[in-house]
């Protein structure tokens, strides 16, 4: 499974979760346009495909009761006879958007929650970094500029209480010595990964601008988006 790289802490929505009971440990939720309502990805996922190319958008669910782990949280989406389960990481993101059809056909999401729980919903994003070591720092920069974008065009109302992403987080094991090198034609810089293994960058607007290139020292084990 991918990991996850960040979320976003705006709580969006409480949730009741209530139905009826259904096969297995499975019961009847609510129905597909729903969950993307209450992650308010609906909202995101309206946005045309090359305005979203850059970033990936997520959905995240916390339990109020501290008892239930978010990991063993599964959502099911029943289409017909198709059935594709949802599954949630420790951090309690999810990826709803499994099959385009789905918003169109509005299938049942079934939830293995007991009922009567509650759980806070709401979304994350993380940012699509270039492959390899060595790339424009544009093109790393990317997810930044779209995130906001999508932000201040998609978000309505919600927007005023959203972050505003400044730059890139590049994430090493602790204790691990990695750096970047940033080469334009204003000369070039290091910057270094601190001792719990951030590499941050910030959006420079003048390196952009001028083209400058990335080098890394070695690729990141994840990256996340910095919020102000």
């Amino acid at each position: 499974m991918k990991t996850i790289l960040y979320a976003v802490t705006v709580t969006l929505a409480c949730a009741a979760l209530f139905g009826c009971p259904a096969a297995a440990a499975d019961r009847e939720w609510i129905d597909y346009k729903r969950l993307l309502e209450i992650t308010r990805l609906d909202k995101f996922y309206a946005a045309p495909p090359g305005s979203r190319d850059k970033v990936r958008l997520l959905g995240t669910v916390q339990p109020n009761n501290a008892g239930i782990a978010a990991q063993d949280i599964v959502f099911t989406v029943v289409r017909g006879a198709q059935v594709k389960r949802i599954t949630v990481d420790r951090e309690g993101r999810f990826d709803p958007a499994i099959d385009p059809a789905w918003a169109r056909d509005n299938p049942k999401v079934l939830t293995n929650m007991p009922a009567g729980e509650k759980a806070r919903f709401s979304f994350a994003a993380e940012p699509i970094v270039p492959p390899g070591t060595r790339f424009g720092y544009a093109a790393l920069m990317a997810g930044v500029r779209q995130s906001n974008a999508l932000v201040k065009e998609q978000g309505g109302m919600m927007r005023f209480l959203m972050p505003t992403f400044s730059g890139i987080e590049l994430r090493y094991p602790p204790g691990q010595a990695a750096s970047a090198r940033i080469v334009s034609a204003r000369g070039e810089a290091v910057v270094a990964a601190d001792a719990q293994g951030a590499l941050r960058l910030k959006l420079d607007e003048r390196l952009a601008a001028a083209n400058a290139e990335v080098i890394l020292s070695h690729a990141p084990q994840a990256a996340d988006l910095i919020a102000e």
